[in-house]
């Protein structure tokens, strides 16, 4: 497992561990106390205890204490490993947590109440809920990065540009290891002939010099230089191609000359304890994209709750204005060319992509994309959802599901992003949102170049502090309907 792996695995596990200790805290543990009644020994446990306890005014105000202590672990590096996933450490690293845990509940307990057994009971009774829910919670975390295809950061999908012994090796290793969270994409040959072949049940997708076309039309993170001899003229080649995409580059090799002002950052890693050098042209901090995605997952929870009876009343709408499906469901390309399916609220009439064709001469855009002002497909309803963007609120469901993000390049279909210029694809290495520069800048106004542009300025600029204001922007552009068709 990469470093950036292990260091969003890391902070994946702190934030699922505070939130299984928050269960047990605010759920689990009034629920043992009111049904322990219903013990035969229940006679040994102070009754005002099962009445009043948890509510407590002291109960709760010690709880951030009691919920932060995965944090004041992460702090002190005691998830410096994780990225091991064997069952033995799974264990033992519940246990700890659950035994300290258990620890701070007695502490508790013991200033409220003075009954030993009781607090005992209840201390210990608590650790071991929170000891199964924490074996859970890692047990899932394991199979998700054994199994997994999709994961947008704890799975890297790797192209291997090789065919010798080196790339094999590499291949199997990759092959038998699946909690690597390293998944092979196929192979670049130098030799015609191998094309359509597969090594260890994975397909030579094409030659070297086809590298940019094969970055297009499949889904992957990184393309690995196995170093074999015979491929050296063509080392710069891919590094370039790599650079110009915003894919990663793995090299066995030093790495070549490059422009001292890029933004590339360079981590040693291994892999069947190969060293590596791989080169990231798209620079973020790991910590800085978690909370992103924190703040993605929390963000669209809240809002689909608040918004659920307009959700309700557009439903209605749609249903009584024109035949046809409530949701519009359409493939679009994802982090890295991941196609995932877009939902929306259905503003055309039914099967509208079929009638895009027919449509093309009255198309506004310049470059790939289609947009009509006036589209003579959309509905009455449609019509009002599209000047409002309320059609979008669906993709809010895309934002809990980690497809997308709040803010972030628009995602593309499958046929204009096949049209895209090298260049061009760059916008894809990052997670697509519903929000960026382009739709605070008058979204259809602007020239499809521009558009990439602004998306490619984003993504070399990015931080947390530039989505929050994008997405204060993105307000006052919605409800004056600044370029939106």
């Amino acid at each position: 497992m990469f470093n950036d792996q292990k260091q969003y695995l890391q902070q994946y596990q702190v934030v699922s561990d505070m939130i299984c200790i928050s269960i047990l805290y605010f759920v689990l543990t009034p629920f043992l106390l009111k049904i322990t009644i219903y013990f035969p020994f229940s006679v040994l446990i102070e009754p005002k205890l099962i009445t009043e306890f948890y509510k407590t005014p002291l109960y709760f105000k010690l709880s951030p204490i009691m919920i932060l202590i995965p944090f004041f672990l992460f702090v002190l590096k005691r998830y410096e490993n994780a990225g091991i996933q064997k069952t033995g450490m799974i264990f033992y690293q519940t246990f700890c947590l659950s035994f300290i845990c258990a620890g701070f509940l007695f502490f508790v307990f013991s200033i409220l109440n003075s009954h030993v057994i009781s607090n005992i009971f209840f201390s210990v009774g608590s650790g071991i809920l929170l000891w199964f829910a924490l074996i859970l919670n890692r047990s899932h975390i394991a199979y998700l990065i054994k199994n997994s295809s999709s994961n947008q950061n704890l799975i890297k999908h790797i192209l291997i540009v090789g065919t010798g012994d080196k790339a094999v090796s590499i291949a199997m290793y990759i092959k038998f290891h699946p909690g690597t969270g390293l998944r092979l994409v196929g192979f670049l040959t130098q030799n015609e002939n191998e094309i359509g072949s597969k090594i260890e049940n994975k397909p030579v997708l094409g030659k070297v010099r086809d590298v940019g076309e094969i970055i297009q039309n499949n889904y992957m993170d990184c393309v690995l230089y196995a170093g074999e001899p015979e491929y050296e003229q063509d080392y710069i080649f891919l590094f370039t191609a790599c650079s110009v995409r915003g894919v990663d580059f793995a090299t066995t090799k030093p790495i070549p000359k490059y422009d001292s002002t890029s933004h590339i950052q360079i981590f040693q890693e291994n892999i069947n304890s190969l060293p590596i050098k791989i080169i990231k042209f798209i620079c973020h901090n790991s910590r800085h994209l978690f909370l992103k995605r924190m703040f993605d997952l929390i963000t669209s929870v809240i809002l689909i709750g608040v918004s659920l009876p307009l959700w309700i009343v557009i439903a209605l709408s749609i249903k009584l204005t024109s035949p046809g499906p409530v949701f519009f469901r359409q493939k679009r390309i994802g982090k890295y060319g991941r196609i995932f399916i877009l939902y929306k609220f259905r503003s055309m009439v039914k099967n509208a992509e079929n009638f895009q064709d027919e449509l093309q001469h009255l198309n506004e855009m310049d470059g790939p994309a289609f947009k009509i002002k006036n589209d003579p497909r959309l509905t009455i309803t449609g019509r009002f959802l599209r000047k409002t963007s309320l059609d979008e609120l669906p993709q809010l469901l895309n934002v809990f599901k980690g497809d997308i993000s709040l803010v972030g390049p628009r995602p593309a279909i499958e046929k204009e992003v096949l049209l895209y210029h090298p260049w061009e694809r760059k916008r894809l290495s990052v997670t697509q949102g519903i929000t960026c520069i382009w739709q605070i800048s008058g979204r259809n106004t602007i020239k499809f170049d521009e558009w990439m542009k602004l998306d490619l300025m984003y993504i070399e600029n990015w931080s947390l502090a530039s989505d929050y204001k994008i997405l204060i922007k993105t307000v006052p552009a919605v409800l004056f309907r600044k370029g939106a068709y």
